[in-house]
């Protein structure tokens, strides 16, 4: 693991208390837009915010900036290859939710799933393949210099932290790390947050709302 980045031994339970602070405080901020979709089980950011300044690479070592998150909506969900849980479950329910879609891959209107990974210690491109598209021939891996990452997450209120490890050789610690889908809209901003429990239907209509609400363009 990377000296660069500060291990937090923070829990999921703790980091989404953290995340549901940060919302309020957003929709305080502009409770005078009206401009959003109403009754959600999402929160739907009034102004979205343009996501910029950062290069990774995907699951085909490609790089990945903000010019991949345009032309179509996105979900981006953060996580970990060797999650015991919130992850596989997570993916689970978005592998469900593409069935549901009305539309298919090169549709107007049809998403792009981004899985984050923020343990690239142990998720190279390989594992991060493989992980994804398990759960989804769509879906897509990612992942970056923890630098890189930070300036993402950082722009979206994401949170992840490593427990400590027992010595530099040992592989098995866990990342905590934030558990909400964030969707992105086809100009590349953050749209909405989508916090957890996730259902799959409800994913997949607040999704058809949001879109429908904003437009494709």
């Amino acid at each position: 693991m990377s000296a660069k980045k500060l291990i937090l031994p923070i829990s999921i339970g703790a980091i989404s208390l953290v995340i549901g602070l940060w919302l309020s405080q957003q929709m305080l901020m502009n409770n005078n837009d009206t401009k959003i979709p109403k009754n959600l089980d999402a929160t739907v950011l009034p102004h979205a915010r343009p996501l910029l300044g950062f290069s990774m690479v995907d699951q085909n070592n490609q790089t990945f900036s903000p010019t991949q998150l345009k032309g179509q909506w996105s979900f981006l969900f953060f996580g970990f290859t060797n999650c015991p849980d919130v992850c596989p479950t997570t993916l689970k329910v978005m592998q469900a939710v593409w069935k549901t879609l009305p539309t298919k891959m090169g549709d107007a209107g049809h998403p792009k799933l981004y899985f984050v990974s923020v343990d690239p210690d142990r998720d190279k491109a390989e594992t991060l393949k493989q992980y994804v598209q398990y759960f989804n021939p769509e879906f897509n891996g990612v992942t970056g210099k923890l630098d890189e990452l930070d300036k993402l997450t950082n722009q979206i209120g994401i949170l992840y932290g490593y427990d400590e490890k027992e010595d530099d050789k040992d592989q098995e610690y866990i990342v905590n790390h934030s558990a909400q889908l964030i969707l992105v809209d086809p100009k590349g901003r953050m749209r909405a947050v989508i916090s957890p429990p996730h259902i799959t239907k409800t994913i997949a209509a607040n999704f058809q709302t949001i879109r429908t609400f904003y437009g494709d363009e």
